[in-house]
């Protein structure tokens, strides 16, 4: 049995939601307070065994409480006895081979049999549990529920941040489970009552001597004679060990007091050797607790094939899960600001760019609401730079402004990538050199239409070119000091005297640093500086800039000089500086640093 599709309307953050889940692991990712964890609780909620649960006003969207909550969890994969006649068959729905929902059982070829649970809160904050399809709403049918024998082998089992309370035997716990019902976790309790008991008699009679000594002293006095038998005991009836009173323990501690990443991984392993549920497992930020190598373990351990429940869903802001999970297994969460969420698949492809790539080389732009593609790792580095400039300033960050950077490796790999982020629901940028064009030429004319914002220097100008020809010449000074400390003199020499004849050629790096004005010289520093050609190949290789901590050095003159070059370039402009300066609201609202347009 599985989760086939989830709908959701009027519940805590989200207005609406429609999202068809795969039968494996399904990763929930995004920026926060896009109701990842809503959608888990959703899902739980609806599923539950228990049907007394309270709510409260803040389960409505917007803490509207006259518009009714709805949860709808259509469930297939269905076991025999649930589309039995003498079941659920008259109230049976189905999934068509498309993911849709059709309200009428399909052909077996064309689909599988569903049945859909839905849960409604209303005003007067009770929730009610019903087996749901058109027909029921028609009211053509009666109203019914699922047993609660089906109820609880439907119910997700689900690891939350404290897994503690599956490490003892309390109510709906994982070890109760695993006593065979609640029948035989309390025979095992009174046997842990009488075991006490038994236990405590030994001690008791050195511990209570004098105490006993005095009651029969004071019987005496009334006159009742009390028999020469009687000790201290456990009455076992008012014992009061509770179910949560017996946990596992090593030695002395109890194993609640491990670790949460141990807790955590412990419970994972419980819960499936229990078989706690056939239907879904739920794991709320799954890397909470633990180290990366364990992360990697438990991911592995929930795809695995024998798992008995082999539908997973689990939230997540690390970098590390994405990583290691398939492109098959993310799905990127959207919250627009009318509370409609999505729930996107992150294996849909743009042009022809492998989706697995991106989430192994930069799962940390998957993580950001925006996301600012780089052409290179120069265009990268300075705007790291820029950053840290921006925050020894005391303005906002790109961290603040929720945007990522990422490096699209190259002038006809970016555009694609910022397609394929822009397609996921992204707020997307593109920044680009204009010396080279994309070989794809409609492409960027494809992406302005879906709403990325495309930035360029100057026709014909890379990054380098910009800082060499357009920053001031104390600027470019330092900048070339800077670069003496970490290239050799010659490769400077070389790259100056490169385009000069034998008998014009510098000797020394004072002599190019006196001609630093010379165009000719700016012209030849800067083609270097992109990087040379490789043989048989265009790619460059060897760039000066393309190192992040090339660009990041703090309190730099060269990096406040190039902002003050942004600042001042008429394409290209900063809204930290110029606030004055009226962007369209969709930069607004994607809060890019650097919006140009050509």
């Amino acid at each position: 049995m599985r989760v086939g599709y989830v709908e959701i309307e009027n519940f805590r953050g989200i207005k609406e939601l429609c999202w068809a889940p795969a039968a494996g692991v399904n990763c929930l990712i995004g920026p926060g307070d896009s109701c990842k964890t809503t959608i888990l609780d959703a899902v739980e909620l609806a599923l539950s065994p228990r049907h007394t649960l309270s709510f409260d006003d803040l389960d409505f969207f917007g803490g509207e409480f006259n518009k009714a909550t709805k949860i709808i969890v259509t469930l297939t994969d269905l076991p025999d006895e649930f589309i039995s006649d003498a079941m659920y068959a008259p109230y049976l729905r189905g999934i068509s081979d498309d993911g849709k929902v059709v309200d009428e059982p399909p052909l077996p070829e064309k689909g599988q049999h569903a049945l859909s649970i839905m849960l409604s809160i209303d005003e007067g904050l009770e929730g009610k549990w019903t087996l749901w399809n058109e027909r029921v709403a028609a009211g053509d049918m009666k109203e019914r529920s699922l047993t609660y024998a089906h109820r609880a082998s439907v119910a997700p089992a689900r690891l939350g941040v404290y897994a503690d309370r599956h490490l003892s035997w309390g109510r709906n716990s994982t070890l109760a489970r695993m006593s065979e019902g609640a029948a035989a976790t309390q025979d095992i309790l009174a046997r842990a009552g009488r075991l006490a008991r038994n236990h405590f008699k030994t001690e008791a009679a050195t511990l209570f001597k004098s105490s006993l000594e005095s009651v029969k002293l004071a019987a005496k006095k009334v006159g009742l004679a009390l028999p020469g038998t009687i000790a201290a005991g456990l009455d076992v009836q008012n014992l009061a060990i509770t179910k949560g009173s017996v946990a596992i323990h090593d030695g002395e501690v109890p194993l609640r007091a491990l670790g949460m990443g141990s807790s955590r991984l412990l419970v994972a392993a419980l819960q499936d050797y229990s078989k706690s549920s056939l239907c879904l497992t739920i794991i709320d930020e799954v890397e909470h607790g633990l180290e990366p190598h364990r992360i990697v373990r438990l991911l592995k351990h929930l795809k695995s094939k024998d798992r008995i429940s082999p539908q997973v869903f689990i939230t997540s802001h690390s970098p590390i899960v994405i990583r290691e999970l398939s492109v098959h297994d993310l799905h990127i969460v959207r919250r627009a600001e009318d509370g409609k969420v999505t729930v996107r698949p992150a294996n849909k492809k743009y042009s022809k760019r492998d989706p697995q790539a991106p989430p192994r080389s930069m799962p940390e732009a998957y993580l950001a609401p925006t996301v600012l593609i780089c052409e290179g790792k120069t265009e990268v580095g300075l705007l790291k730079g820029l950053d840290d400039y921006w925050v020894a300033q005391n303005l906002d960050s790109l961290a603040l402004k929720g945007i990522a950077l990422a490096d699209g490796g190259g002038v006809d790999y970016a555009p694609a990538l910022a397609g394929q982020f822009c397609g996921l629901g992204y707020q997307v940028g593109l920044l680009l050199d204009s010396d080279q064009d994309p070989a794809d030429t409609e492409i960027l004319g494809k992406l302005e239409k879906a709403g990325v914002t495309v930035f360029r220097w100057d026709k014909g100008c890379s990054t380098e070119d910009v800082l060499f020809h357009q920053m001031p010449l104390a600027a470019v000074e330092m900048l070339f000091d800077y670069t003496l400390t970490f290239l050799e003199q010659t490769a400077i020499l070389d790259a100056a005297n490169k385009p000069r004849q034998a008998d014009d050629r510098f000797t020394s790096i004072d002599q190019v640093r006196g001609r630093l004005s010379d165009a000719t010289v700016l012209d030849a520093l800067a083609a270097r500086a992109k990087g040379k050609k490789k043989k048989d190949s265009e790619n460059l290789h060897g760039a000066w800039y393309s190192r992040r901590a090339r660009y990041t050095k703090r309190r730099c003159y060269i990096i406040r000089e190039a902002e003050q070059l942004l600042g001042r370039h008429p394409k290209f402009l900063l809204n930290q500086r110029h606030s004055a300066i009226k962007l369209d609201q969709r930069f607004k609202r994607c809060g890019v640093l650097l919006c140009a347009r050509k």
